[in-house]
């Protein structure tokens, strides 16, 4: 093997080690129309009073469409997905509040569990991005939402629930790519 081909070749296996790592890194979205795309509230159930609840345009964080929630008395949107158990997952979701109006109160679950962040009578404010990484117990887990806004507005968008790849792969995929390193070097110095 020459020199130059050996690294050709290691060159093209670090390549295509990095982009394994980056597309494990960016993991498909586990929700179904967790952007809310598909301009409706389909592939989540909805509970509570749907007269203040819907989808559209103004609502948008990213994408056409966005959820906005006014309700009276609490409405709950829920999706159910397929989890591995003791898998670890990161759930991301945009959430804004329309204007200061009280009374307000924002809340989610995951397997009905109350996760950080909440909120009751809080000040308005723009899309901001939330974020927390949670687990499974089981094949299926459950996401909820819980909203209420008698005077104005809570607005959702790009809500997304992706794996958390294992450490162990990132550690493998490091390990190999310094081996091939090392395998390269040590073939560049040898004689031909």
């Amino acid at each position: 093997m020459t020199p130059t081909y050996a690294r050709h070749a290691a060159a093209v296996a670090v390549t295509v080690l990095l982009a394994a790592a980056s597309a494990g890194s960016q993991a498909a979205n586990l929700l179904t129309n967790g952007d809310f795309e598909a301009g409706d509230l389909s592939g989540w159930s909805a509970t509570g009073p749907l007269d203040f609840v819907g989808v559209d345009p103004f609502a948008a964080h990213g994408g056409s469409f966005g959820a906005f929630f006014g309700p009276e008395t609490p409405v709950t949107l829920t999706q159910s997905l397929a989890t591995a158990a003791g898998g670890t997952y990161e759930v991301s979701f945009w959430l804004s509040l329309q204007d200061s109006a009280q009374p307000n109160d924002f809340s989610w679950t995951w397997n009905g569990v109350t996760q950080a962040v909440g909120f009751t009578d809080a000040a308005g404010f723009a899309y901001q991005q939330f974020s927390a990484t949670v687990g499974s117990a089981g094949a299926s887990s459950t996401l909820s939402f819980s909203f209420t806004n008698p005077q104005s507005f809570w607005l959702m968008d790009d809500v997304s629930v992706s794996p958390v790849p294992e450490p162990g792969i990132a550690w493998m995929m490091g390990t190999g790519a310094l081996c091939l390193g090392l395998l390269r070097r040590r073939r560049g110095s040898s004689p031909t």
